[in-house]
Protein backbone atom coordinates (compact mmCIF):
# COMPACT_ATOMS: atom_id res chain seq x y z
CA UNK A 1 0.00 0.00 0.00
CA UNK A 2 1.33 3.53 -0.94
CA UNK A 3 2.05 5.89 1.72
CA UNK A 4 -0.75 8.34 0.21
CA UNK A 5 -3.79 5.76 0.46
CA UNK A 6 -2.57 4.98 4.00
CA UNK A 7 -2.28 8.52 5.41
CA UNK A 8 -5.88 8.97 4.03
CA UNK A 9 -6.70 5.46 5.45
CA UNK A 10 -5.52 7.00 8.60
CA UNK A 11 -7.30 10.16 8.53
CA UNK A 12 -10.66 8.22 7.90
CA UNK A 13 -10.19 6.15 10.46
CA UNK A 14 -9.46 9.25 12.86
CA UNK A 15 -12.35 11.06 11.66
CA UNK A 16 -14.88 8.42 12.21
CA UNK A 17 -13.58 7.59 15.90
CA UNK A 18 -14.08 11.59 16.64
CA UNK A 19 -17.18 11.78 15.25
CA UNK A 20 -18.17 8.42 16.82
CA UNK A 21 -17.09 10.33 20.38
CA UNK A 22 -19.13 13.90 19.63
CA UNK A 23 -22.45 11.44 18.96
CA UNK A 24 -21.30 10.03 22.55
CA UNK A 25 -20.81 13.47 23.92
CA UNK A 26 -23.85 15.02 22.08
CA UNK A 27 -26.05 11.90 23.84
CA UNK A 28 -24.41 12.24 27.17
CA UNK A 29 -24.92 15.68 27.54
CA UNK A 30 -28.77 15.27 26.20
CA UNK A 31 -29.25 12.56 29.17
CA UNK A 32 -27.87 14.81 31.62
CA UNK A 33 -30.25 17.89 29.85
CA UNK A 34 -33.06 15.44 30.01
CA UNK A 35 -32.94 14.00 33.68
CA UNK A 36 -31.69 17.99 34.43
CA UNK A 37 -35.58 19.11 33.00
CA UNK A 38 -37.16 16.19 34.95
CA UNK A 39 -35.68 17.04 38.47
CA UNK A 40 -36.09 20.58 37.62
CA UNK A 41 -40.02 19.64 37.17
CA UNK A 42 -40.42 17.47 39.61
CA UNK A 43 -38.89 20.52 42.06
CA UNK A 44 -41.05 23.00 40.16
CA UNK A 45 -44.08 20.49 40.87
CA UNK A 46 -43.37 20.41 44.82
CA UNK A 47 -42.58 24.09 45.24
CA UNK A 48 -45.80 25.15 43.23
CA UNK A 49 -48.26 22.25 45.62
CA UNK A 50 -45.82 23.79 49.04
CA UNK A 51 -47.06 27.54 47.72
CA UNK A 52 -50.70 26.40 47.28
CA UNK A 53 -50.53 25.01 51.21
CA UNK A 54 -49.01 28.08 52.35
CA UNK A 55 -51.53 30.32 50.42
CA UNK A 56 -54.49 28.15 51.83
CA UNK A 57 -52.52 28.01 55.64
CA UNK A 58 -52.88 32.13 55.00
CA UNK A 59 -56.33 32.35 54.13
CA UNK A 60 -57.48 30.16 56.85
CA UNK A 61 -55.62 32.26 59.32
CA UNK A 62 -56.96 35.76 58.45
CA UNK A 63 -60.51 33.71 58.54
CA UNK A 64 -59.39 32.30 62.30
CA UNK A 65 -58.38 35.80 62.92
CA UNK A 66 -61.78 37.89 62.24
CA UNK A 67 -63.89 34.87 63.92
CA UNK A 68 -61.14 34.91 66.81
CA UNK A 69 -61.90 38.96 67.15
CA UNK A 70 -65.54 38.74 66.95
CA UNK A 71 -65.69 35.75 69.86
CA UNK A 72 -63.79 37.15 72.02
CA UNK A 73 -65.60 40.58 72.16
CA UNK A 74 -68.35 38.12 73.31
CA UNK A 75 -66.72 36.47 75.84
CA UNK A 76 -65.86 39.45 77.39
CA UNK A 77 -69.08 40.64 77.34
CA UNK A 78 -70.12 37.27 78.66
CA UNK A 79 -67.54 36.91 81.65
CA UNK A 80 -68.83 39.87 83.70
CA UNK A 81 -72.42 39.11 84.16
CA UNK A 82 -71.48 35.49 84.56
CA UNK A 83 -68.95 36.15 87.09
CA UNK A 84 -72.29 37.96 89.33
CA UNK A 85 -74.20 35.02 88.61
CA UNK A 86 -71.64 32.51 89.93
CA UNK A 87 -70.86 34.15 93.00
CA UNK A 88 -74.24 34.42 93.88
CA UNK A 89 -74.89 31.17 93.00
CA UNK A 90 -71.90 30.11 95.56
CA UNK A 91 -73.70 32.11 98.46
CA UNK A 92 -76.94 30.12 97.78
CA UNK A 93 -75.63 27.06 97.38
CA UNK A 94 -74.23 27.86 101.27
CA UNK A 95 -77.22 29.08 102.85
CA UNK A 96 -79.19 25.90 101.05
CA UNK A 97 -76.66 23.59 102.58
CA UNK A 98 -79.00 20.91 104.56
CA UNK A 99 -81.96 22.22 102.52
CA UNK A 100 -82.23 18.70 100.38
CA UNK A 101 -83.42 19.19 96.82
CA UNK A 102 -83.10 22.83 97.28
CA UNK A 103 -79.59 22.71 97.52
CA UNK A 104 -79.56 20.12 94.67
CA UNK A 105 -80.92 22.54 92.73
CA UNK A 106 -78.47 25.28 93.78
CA UNK A 107 -75.06 23.01 92.99
CA UNK A 108 -76.61 22.50 90.01
CA UNK A 109 -76.67 26.01 89.12
CA UNK A 110 -73.20 26.57 90.25
CA UNK A 111 -71.84 23.41 87.77
CA UNK A 112 -73.93 24.98 85.05
CA UNK A 113 -72.37 28.48 85.47
CA UNK A 114 -68.66 27.17 86.22
CA UNK A 115 -69.02 24.87 82.93
CA UNK A 116 -69.75 28.32 80.87
CA UNK A 117 -66.47 29.91 82.67
CA UNK A 118 -65.06 27.21 81.13
CA UNK A 119 -66.34 27.85 77.93
CA UNK A 120 -65.64 31.06 77.70
CA UNK A 121 -62.25 30.53 78.38
CA UNK A 122 -62.32 28.48 76.05
CA UNK A 123 -62.95 30.73 73.28
CA UNK A 124 -60.22 33.57 74.92
CA UNK A 125 -57.96 31.11 74.59
CA UNK A 126 -58.67 30.68 70.86
CA UNK A 127 -58.62 34.22 70.40
CA UNK A 128 -54.92 34.05 71.45
CA UNK A 129 -55.54 36.52 74.20
CA UNK A 130 -52.46 34.59 75.61
CA UNK A 131 -49.02 35.70 74.36
CA UNK A 132 -46.71 32.67 74.46
CA UNK A 133 -43.86 32.61 77.01
CA UNK A 134 -40.71 30.73 75.15
CA UNK A 135 -38.26 28.95 77.28
CA UNK A 136 -36.57 25.28 76.50
CA UNK A 137 -38.79 22.33 76.80
CA UNK A 138 -38.40 18.51 76.54
CA UNK A 139 -40.88 17.08 73.83
CA UNK A 140 -40.71 14.03 75.80
CA UNK A 141 -42.48 15.15 78.77
CA UNK A 142 -44.86 17.41 77.19
CA UNK A 143 -45.90 14.22 75.02
CA UNK A 144 -45.63 11.77 78.64
CA UNK A 145 -47.64 14.57 80.64
CA UNK A 146 -50.33 14.27 77.78
CA UNK A 147 -50.76 10.77 78.47
CA UNK A 148 -50.78 10.68 81.72
CA UNK A 149 -53.47 13.19 81.56
CA UNK A 150 -55.42 11.36 79.23
CA UNK A 151 -54.57 7.49 80.69
CA UNK A 152 -58.52 7.57 82.64
CA UNK A 153 -59.75 8.42 78.85
CA UNK A 154 -57.57 5.57 77.21
CA UNK A 155 -58.49 3.01 80.02
CA UNK A 156 -62.04 3.07 79.41
CA UNK A 157 -61.43 2.77 76.00
CA UNK A 158 -58.37 -0.11 76.28
CA UNK A 159 -56.45 2.60 74.23
CA UNK A 160 -52.83 1.21 73.82
CA UNK A 161 -50.35 4.43 73.67
CA UNK A 162 -47.31 4.49 72.64
CA UNK A 163 -44.70 7.38 72.59
CA UNK A 164 -41.55 6.92 70.18
CA UNK A 165 -38.05 6.87 71.00
CA UNK A 166 -37.69 9.66 68.57
CA UNK A 167 -38.99 12.03 70.45
CA UNK A 168 -36.09 11.67 72.98
CA UNK A 169 -33.70 14.13 73.25
CA UNK A 170 -35.84 16.84 70.92
CA UNK A 171 -36.04 20.45 72.78
CA UNK A 172 -38.58 22.82 71.89
CA UNK A 173 -38.24 26.78 72.32
CA UNK A 174 -42.12 27.25 73.40
CA UNK A 175 -44.29 28.17 76.18
CA UNK A 176 -44.68 24.88 77.94
CA UNK A 177 -47.84 25.03 79.43
CA UNK A 178 -49.63 25.88 76.41
CA UNK A 179 -48.04 23.40 73.72
CA UNK A 180 -48.56 20.82 76.30
CA UNK A 181 -52.57 21.76 76.40
CA UNK A 182 -52.72 22.14 72.39
CA UNK A 183 -51.13 18.14 72.02
CA UNK A 184 -53.11 17.08 75.22
CA UNK A 185 -56.33 18.19 72.99
CA UNK A 186 -54.34 16.52 70.06
CA UNK A 187 -54.70 13.31 72.15
CA UNK A 188 -58.13 13.72 73.54
CA UNK A 189 -59.05 14.04 69.83
CA UNK A 190 -57.34 10.61 68.94
CA UNK A 191 -59.08 9.25 71.62
CA UNK A 192 -62.47 10.34 70.61
CA UNK A 193 -61.61 8.94 67.01
CA UNK A 194 -60.34 5.05 67.81
CA UNK A 195 -62.57 2.10 68.60
CA UNK A 196 -62.57 0.12 71.73
CA UNK A 197 -59.18 -1.59 71.34
CA UNK A 198 -57.66 0.95 69.18
CA UNK A 199 -54.30 2.70 69.29
CA UNK A 200 -52.48 6.06 69.34
CA UNK A 201 -48.96 6.99 69.16
CA UNK A 202 -47.13 10.00 69.60
CA UNK A 203 -43.88 10.75 68.09
CA UNK A 204 -41.26 13.38 66.18
CA UNK A 205 -41.95 14.26 62.83
CA UNK A 206 -39.29 16.10 60.35
CA UNK A 207 -40.87 18.25 57.29
CA UNK A 208 -38.13 19.96 54.77
CA UNK A 209 -40.65 22.59 54.50
CA UNK A 210 -40.60 23.28 58.31
CA UNK A 211 -36.91 25.03 58.37
CA UNK A 212 -36.10 25.39 62.34
CA UNK A 213 -39.18 23.62 63.52
CA UNK A 214 -39.83 20.21 64.79
CA UNK A 215 -42.80 18.14 64.34
CA UNK A 216 -44.73 16.01 67.32
CA UNK A 217 -47.43 13.76 65.21
CA UNK A 218 -50.32 12.34 66.72
CA UNK A 219 -51.86 9.44 64.86
CA UNK A 220 -54.66 6.86 65.60
CA UNK A 221 -55.92 4.17 63.65
CA UNK A 222 -59.36 5.02 63.50
CA UNK A 223 -61.65 6.10 60.54
CA UNK A 224 -59.59 8.96 59.63
CA UNK A 225 -61.41 12.20 58.55
CA UNK A 226 -63.93 12.58 55.51
CA UNK A 227 -62.54 14.48 52.79
CA UNK A 228 -64.38 17.06 53.46
CA UNK A 229 -63.56 18.02 56.59
CA UNK A 230 -60.20 18.24 56.34
CA UNK A 231 -60.29 22.31 55.63
CA UNK A 232 -63.01 22.43 58.43
CA UNK A 233 -61.77 20.96 61.20
CA UNK A 234 -59.36 24.08 62.75
CA UNK A 235 -62.55 26.08 62.32
CA UNK A 236 -63.92 27.04 65.62
CA UNK A 237 -67.08 25.73 66.92
CA UNK A 238 -67.36 23.31 63.91
CA UNK A 239 -67.56 19.58 65.38
CA UNK A 240 -69.05 16.28 64.62
CA UNK A 241 -69.70 15.12 68.42
CA UNK A 242 -72.32 15.29 70.68
CA UNK A 243 -71.04 17.15 73.01
CA UNK A 244 -68.40 20.13 73.02
CA UNK A 245 -68.08 23.24 71.28
CA UNK A 246 -65.67 22.41 68.49
CA UNK A 247 -62.80 25.15 70.31
CA UNK A 248 -60.55 21.84 70.95
CA UNK A 249 -58.73 22.11 67.00
CA UNK A 250 -59.07 25.85 66.87
CA UNK A 251 -57.55 26.56 69.80
CA UNK A 252 -54.52 24.23 68.57
CA UNK A 253 -54.41 25.77 65.58
CA UNK A 254 -53.54 29.08 67.31
CA UNK A 255 -51.34 28.10 70.09
CA UNK A 256 -49.23 26.70 67.11
CA UNK A 257 -49.82 29.94 65.04
CA UNK A 258 -48.87 32.31 68.12
CA UNK A 259 -45.32 30.23 68.52
CA UNK A 260 -45.00 30.56 64.86
CA UNK A 261 -45.42 27.16 63.94
CA UNK A 262 -48.22 25.12 62.67
CA UNK A 263 -50.76 22.29 63.21
CA UNK A 264 -51.11 19.94 59.84
CA UNK A 265 -53.75 17.26 59.26
CA UNK A 266 -54.12 14.14 56.95
CA UNK A 267 -55.21 10.83 56.73
CA UNK A 268 -52.86 8.30 57.13
CA UNK A 269 -52.53 5.32 54.38
CA UNK A 270 -53.29 2.90 56.65
CA UNK A 271 -56.48 4.10 58.30
CA UNK A 272 -56.83 6.51 60.64
CA UNK A 273 -55.38 9.96 60.81
CA UNK A 274 -52.60 12.07 62.11
CA UNK A 275 -52.00 15.56 63.31
CA UNK A 276 -48.48 16.69 63.37
CA UNK A 277 -47.97 20.13 65.68
CA UNK A 278 -44.85 21.85 64.62
CA UNK A 279 -42.91 24.12 67.09
CA UNK A 280 -39.41 25.68 66.83
CA UNK A 281 -36.60 23.60 68.04
CA UNK A 282 -34.36 25.24 70.98
CA UNK A 283 -31.31 26.66 69.08
CA UNK A 284 -29.50 26.96 72.05
CA UNK A 285 -26.59 25.37 73.17
CA UNK A 286 -27.22 21.54 74.16
CA UNK A 287 -26.45 20.12 77.47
Amino acid sequence: MSAGLLQRGETGFHQDNDLAALILSFNDVTERLKQSHETLGSEVRRLREQLEEKDRELERGRRLAALGEMAAGVAHEIRNPLGGIGLYASLLAKDLRGDGEKHVTAERILAGVKNLEAIVGDILMFAGGAEPRCGRAAASKIAEEAVALSAPQARMKRVRFECGASLQGVELDCDERQISRALLNLVLNALDAVGAGGAVWIDAAMDRASEGLVGIAVEDDGPGIPPEQLDRIFNPFFTTKDTGTGLGLGIVHRIAEAHGGRITAVNRPGGGARFTLYVPQWQGTPK
